[in-house]
């Protein structure tokens, strides 16, 4: 029994994923030119049950479109209430990147990989309970604008770059 503790004690070590709750970055980007509201993103499962493929509902991403998209753990057992955002991420259109190419690329080239460490454990711990939503936008400068504010106000555990110098700082001189 004490095996099998430890063992379960290990585990819960290496997948405990740290938020940071910080209600004045929160306030401090203007983000009421966008409707954020949840409903106006599309939710689909990432990878199939098994975790090995991409699900179905991938063709659902647009290849004509760039937007927002964050990925997100959800936990079976309070539906609708424990999902737990771990990455946020855009995609601008252009002509070699769009939503679907963009989103697909993190189970092609990353999941499998050192040269994102954070995106491959993401993948090793959790792509069986792995969800995508995103947000179809228009506007380029737009996207990158949106992206900054809400990686700067949300600091989720899986963004490794926090684009505001002040706050990537802090971030980084107090390692929280």
């Amino acid at each position: 029994m004490l095996n099998s503790a430890f063992h379960l004690g290990e585990e819960i070590k290496l997948k405990t994923v740290q938020y940071r709750l910080h209600q004045n970055l929160w306030k401090r980007y203007d983000l009421s030119t966008l409707d954020l509201s949840f409903s106006n993103w599309i939710t689909i499962k990432y990878l199939n049950d098994e975790g090995t493929d991409f699900n179905n509902d991938i063709d659902l991403l647009p290849s004509n479109r760039g937007g927002l998209y964050m990925f997100s753990i959800r936990c079976p057992i309070i539906p609708g209430i424990t999902e737990f955002p771990v990455y946020i991420g855009r995609a601008l259109l252009t002509e070699g990147q769009n939503l679907r190419k963009r989103c697909r690329e993190y189970f092609t080239k990353y999941s499998r990989s050192n040269e994102r460490p954070k995106i491959t454990i993401l993948f090793n711990y959790w792509s069986k309970d792995l969800y995508l939503s995103f947000m179809k936008l228009e506007e380029n400068n737009d996207i990158i604008d949106y992206e900054k504010k809400l990686i700067n106000s949300l600091l989720l555990p899986f963004n490794d770059e926090i684009p505001e110098k002040e706050v990537r700082q802090a971030v980084k001189a107090f390692q929280i």
